[in-house]
């Protein structure tokens, strides 16, 4: 079975793309412009906070989560940046699996994250970004053991997203 990505996988996309223009147009404004010459605030934050998420959005969002499963007899197939890296895991590296919740404005989404031995999350599979959840979860259930409910932390994302 394989994971089917929701529009706002493909949204992303365009918030990295619009991200990257932001970068070329904002930097140079920044730094050619000579009303900022004694305005070091403006400056380097604004920058820094565009580059930052940018870079977040590509190795936080894009690399770990807005990712491709295919499940198949005894193993998973991973795709990340649609496609370009594929990871394959053999069930047997597989501990088991938690899930969490992530709840926002927008609604709850849960997400299922796959552990090795070693006690490292090595896939996510969410709500948000895959249509067919419900049917890959089951899928693990079936498969994996339940290691039980882990709570969202945004610190425990932050770390995983640049490591």
């Amino acid at each position: 079975m394989k994971t089917k990505p929701t529009v706002k996988a493909y949204l992303l996309l365009l918030l990295i793309f619009s991200f990257a223009v932001l970068i070329v147009k904002i930097i140079p404004f920044f730094f050619n412009n000579p009303y900022y010459d004694d305005k070091l605030f403006p400056k380097f934050f604004v920058p820094t906070c565009t580059i930052f998420s940018f870079v977040y959005l590509i190795f936080g969002e894009l690399r770990t989560k807005n990712i491709i499963v295919e499940i198949e007899i005894n193993q998973i197939n991973v795709k990340r940046y649609f496609g370009l890296k594929n990871e394959i895991y053999k069930f047997s590296e597989i501990q088991g699996w938690k899930y969490s919740d992530l709840s926002s404005k927008g609604g709850s989404y849960e997400y299922v994250y796959l552990y090795n031995y070693n006690g490292k999350k090595i896939i996510k599979i969410s709500e948000f970004y895959h249509k067919n959840y419900w049917a890959i979860k089951e899928l693990i259930e079936a498969n994996f053991k339940d290691l039980g409910y882990e709570k969202f932390s945004y610190i425990d994302e932050f770390k995983e997203a640049f490591t």
